[in-house]
């Protein structure tokens, strides 16, 4: 019986607690009255909460004595006690500083103020203001200590990103990417609601083994609560082409160059056994040739809404872009819903959905390396028609005896790519102030390519043509389940975290062939004459975690973080598979204390620091550890097998050890300033080592050396005016990075590796080549360094002779980063951002073949750039030697003649936009009405002599594909 009492006086105190919840109803708005949609609003110590409609209304469950916190981007936090109330109307202020911004980490979000990591948050707005068909172009410039370049402008390359630095030999330098909570994927770039870029160990360490290079969080687009908003965008454009400094000599110039030479060096001889007569000189620019001016098109459509159970976001988008390289560019199709319902007030479910359809194709005919070489002699076409060169009907004076506008005709490329991601989400709270969760994630990518080599074509035609087909399918089931706690305790003290585990395969299959002898136009290996080759392959690979993060906070001016990470991955030796992974960060919310309460000059000042380990397990093998036999060979017409790999059973993750010292301050309400000075020290590098012959095998996989990045970054964004009807804004990024190996296995001090070696306390990319002394300037001849054994140095002529070494520059930029400018007046709006770097030594290896001073006569030469200058006769102080034909001494081959300073200042992009005023399109019954007209890479201000200087990581440039300089018109409507 008394059991029973207490049982009955428990439900009537739970059914009391019940009956006290009320629904409350309300709007939130800005200090200029309208509607705020999307502002988080929280049931102060759970994680009870929702957000606001697209009218800014909101409905939630309360009791008598909640007290309701909202916050949104841009916006200062804001906390309301409900006091018996059941509708509630507030106004956010503008945030002066971004310290109340809300930053997505991944696995939680939190504010910059309570931020213990380095981390950068970049708006959609900023992110998309170039037109590009992939994240990673976007990202160039917009984050502080973040590298962002490629090597060639064809639409379908993607660029390469280094966060703070390179940190390995030969694992990948790639980055973490996180999409909405859990690793994988790179989201369409129509479809991203937020970015956030982690840099040090605090932000970074719950990613534990994979997370060494930083990390890139990415939310896509949700719904909110209210009437269905349709939204639809269509951008039109064109690209041309940029060469920079780039020249190659027109016909007349080059005769004139070659025909010196000639009468010089050959007397006797007759000339137009060599050169054609000037009548004969076609004059043709192959680079008008190669390439064109292409369109480029964005269309966008996506409609969001639902009720205060259910939100939608649904959205289809197409991206068309030519390539200015004649016969290349992709198309591409997206489609995303996202789908959140509240099965009740516990119980979330979420559903993201994406695929995306890739067409791609290159069928230039080798038309980049064409227009790079061709001689301007030689006429493309003969009698009204592509000239064949191999059929000897005219003379033609390239050494390549090739046309790639012939070839064009018969060599066709194309490649297409389907991939699918879909999301589930459940998460059910326990109780107010803990939180169940389970994220099930399933990607998949089908890749298909064809190749057709046609008979009459000059590529196949000893095999009467060819024909390859090749396709693969991949797919990653990862699982990420969670228990998240949040709680306020009288004090003001607060704990909050989470516990979890992880578990993640990828599987990964390919098959292709290759016929001979096939009729012009069939596309299907059957018609293949002969097989000429087949191929196939499987891989896998399994990686388990377990993950605990606790942060501890006081009045919000002590925050404490602490992470903790187990991963285990299939790639690594048996013995040692598994890691572990921390981080501990501290922030100090100096602008809290009394004691710089209400002051005049500092708004905010916020101190960080914090130490971590995280670690690298990509861009090795999935069966590096393992020792393998090869079966792919035949002996005696019977399968043969071969040892190819030496287990090791100790092989283990690259670990880097990192240290961060951040400052977060706002002055005046105006300016805010971010500073993070960092040192990661990468060890146990993954790396082929190689083996003696005798051994019988090439390398070992194993852990060997450590590198160390040391860096500096600072992010300024400050308010210049700030007015009724003009504002501008002004933000400023800069990243500093120097990087040393500090460590090699065993008595090693140097390997190999062409022009940039991995040398003990030397930075990696650094140029290791003869050193260039110029020009003789009584014989034109080119003259190098000689290292005596004395230590000595002299000057030599001969190639040879010259001494391989370290010259005392790399590829390393010493300063990158990026500036924008934003003018805003009334409706009309002027953004334009610059992307900039210098210190980087870029090796112009175009120059070893364009500007060979006659080694490669029946190539092409570049035209002399400013300041250079030609010997032609003794006394001559001169930047190049004598053109010989054939070659003046070697002065072509490797050596620091060819290294020019990479500096550059690049208007990345400029556009004016037009938001027409809202009263104007009530009548319209449109809810928005904006019009942009932009230009993408419209000038480059840089005295290198090639096409392009940024080169990312290597450092090194061949015949690169030029980037655009795009033009670009919009439209954007609201409904």
């Amino acid at each position: 019986m008394k059991q029973f009492s207490l049982s009955l006086l428990g439900l009537m105190f739970c059914l009391c607690s019940f009956a006290q919840q009320v629904s409350l109803t309300g709007t939130v708005r800005d200090d200029t009255g309208q509607p705020l949609p999307g502002v988080s609003v929280v049931v102060r110590g759970t994680m009870q909460g929702t957000t606001t409609n697209a009218n800014g209304q909101f409905t939630i469950q309360v009791g008598p004595t909640t007290v309701l916190e909202f916050s949104s981007i841009g916006y200062e936090n804001a906390s309301v006690p409900v006091e018996n109330r059941t509708t509630l109307d507030i106004s956010l202020k503008k945030s002066d500083t971004q310290l109340d911004e809300v930053v997505v980490l991944g696995y939680s979000s939190t504010t910059q103020k309570n931020l213990t990591g380095s981390a950068q948050a970049i708006t959609p707005k900023n992110l998309k203001d170039v037109t590009a068909n992939n994240l990673s172009q976007m990202l160039q410039g917009k984050a502080a200590g973040v590298q962002v370049g490629s090597n060639s402008g064809d639409p379908r390359s993607a660029p390469k990103i280094i966060i703070r630095g390179v940190g390995t030999l030969t694992a990948s330098s790639d980055p973490l990417y996180v999409v909405d909570g859990v690793i994988g994927g790179i989201p369409n770039p129509s479809d991203i609601e937020s970015l956030t870029v982690l840099k040090d160990a605090s932000a970074t360490a719950l990613y534990g083994a994979r997370a060494s290079n930083g990390v890139i969080v990415v939310t896509t687009r949700r719904g909110a609560a209210g009437k269905t908003k349709l939204t639809a965008r269509l951008n039109k454009g064109i690209g041309t082409l940029n060469l920079g400094n780039f020249r190659l000599l027109n016909g007349p110039e080059l005769y004139a160059v070659q025909k010196q030479s000639f009468e010089r060096d050959r007397p006797g001889q007759d000339l137009n056994s060599f050169l054609p007569t000037p009548e004969a000189n076609a004059n043709t620019n192959w680079f008008d040739q190669a390439f064109r001016t292409a369109s480029n098109t964005l269309a966008e459509l996506n409609a969001s809404g639902g009720s205060d159970k259910t939100r939608f976001f649904i959205s289809g988008n197409y991206y068309q872009e030519e390539g200015i390289l004649k016969e290349t560019g992709l198309d591409r199709f997206g489609l995303r819903l996202n789908f959140n319902h509240d099965v009740t007030e516990k119980l979330h479910l979420t559903l993201n959905t994406a695929g995306t359809y890739t067409r791609g194709y290159d069928n230039s005919g080798g038309s980049l390396y064409g227009a790079y070489t061709y001689l301007p002699y030689d006429d493309p076409y003969y009698e009204g028609k592509p000239y064949n060169p191999i059929t000897g009907a005219k003379t033609w004076y390239g050494r390549d005896n090739a046309n790639f506008i012939y070839n064009q005709q018969f060599e066709k490329f194309k490649e297409n790519t389907l991939a699918g991601d879909v999301l589930f989400k459940a998460e059910y709270e326990l109780l107010p102030w803990l939180t169940l969760s389970t994220t099930n994630r399933a990607q998949t990518t089908f890749y298909e390519t064809e190749s057709t080599e046609d008979a009459r074509g000059n590529s196949a035609a000893d095999v009467q043509g060819r024909l390859s087909q090749f396709n693969s399918r991949d797919y990653t089931l990862l699982t990420s389940n969670l228990l998240r706690f949040k709680h306020e305790f009288a004090g003001g003290h607060t704990l909050d975290g989470l516990a979890g585990y992880e578990y993640q395969t990828y599987y990964y299959q390919s098959l292709g062939a290759t016929g001979k002898g096939i009729f012009s136009g069939l596309d299907i290996l059957d018609a293949a004459s002969q097989p000429e080759s087949i191929q196939g392959t499987k891989n896998d690979n399994a990686f388990s975690s377990y993950l605990f993060q606790a942060n501890y906070g006081y009045n919000d001016k002590y925050i404490v973080t602490t992470s903790f990470r187990r991963d285990g991955s299939s790639k690594f030796g048996r013995n040692k598979k598994f890691g572990n992974f921390y981080a501990v960060g501290f922030t100090w919310n100096v602008s809290n204390e009394s004691f710089l309460a209400n002051h005049r000059t500092i708004n905010n000042l916020k101190l960080r620091l914090s130490y971590g380990t995280t670690g690298n397990a990509d861009g090795i093998s999935d069966y590096a550890a393992q020792g393998l036999y090869n079966l792919t060979d035949q002996y005696a017409g019977v399968p043969s097998a071969y040892p190819t790999r030496i287990e090791n059973p100790n092989l283990s993750w690259e670990v880097s050890n990192n240290a961060n010292l951040g400052v977060d301050v706002t002055l005046w309400k105006r300016l805010s300033v971010t500073v993070d000075v960092y040192n990661r020290l990468t060890n146990n590098l993954l790396f082929n080592r190689p083996l003696q012959g005798t051994s019988g095998y090439a390398y070992i996989t194993e852990n060997i050396g450590a590198v160390r990045n040391r860096g500096l970054e600072v992010v300024f964004s400050g308010d210049v005016i700030q007015k009724k009807n003009f504002k501008w804004l002004m933000e400023i990024n800069a990243g500093m990075n120097r990087n040393e190996l500090t460590e090699l296995y065993g008595n090693t001090d140097f390997i190999a590796n062409s022009l940039r070696p991995y040398a003990l306390n030397q930075p990696l990319n650094s140029w290791y080549m003869r050193r260039w002394l110029g020009v003789d300037t009584q014989t034109g001849n080119p003259l190098w360094e000689k290292v005596n054994a004395d230590g000595t140095a002299s000057s030599t002529g001969n190639y040879n002779e010259a001494t391989l070494q370290f010259i005392g520059s790399n590829a390393n930029p010493k300063l990158f980063g990026g500036i924008r400018q934003v003018l805003t007046w009334k409706n009309l709006e002027l953004n334009a951002f610059f992307s900039y770097s210098t210190g980087a030594m870029i090796y112009n290896g175009d120059r070893q073949l364009f500007d060979s001073d006659g080694a490669y006569d029946r190539y092409s030469l570049m035209a002399l750039s400013n300041g250079w200058s030609r010997w032609q006769q003794p006394g001559d102080v001169a930047t190049h030697p004598r053109y010989v034909l054939g070659g003046n001494n070697n002065s072509q081959r490797p050596s620091s003649r060819f290294l020019e300073n990479g500096n550059y200042l690049r208007l990345r992009n400029i556009s004016l936009s037009y938001d027409f005023p809202s009263e104007r399109l009530q009548k319209a019954k449109l809810g928005g009405l904006r019009l942009t007209a932009s230009a993408d890479n419209l000038f480059t201000i840089t005295k290198f002599s090639g096409i392009d200087p940024d080169i990312p990581g290597t450092g090194e440039v061949g015949t690169k594909y030029p980037f655009s300089k795009k033009f670009v018109f919009g439209i954007q409507l609201s409904f």
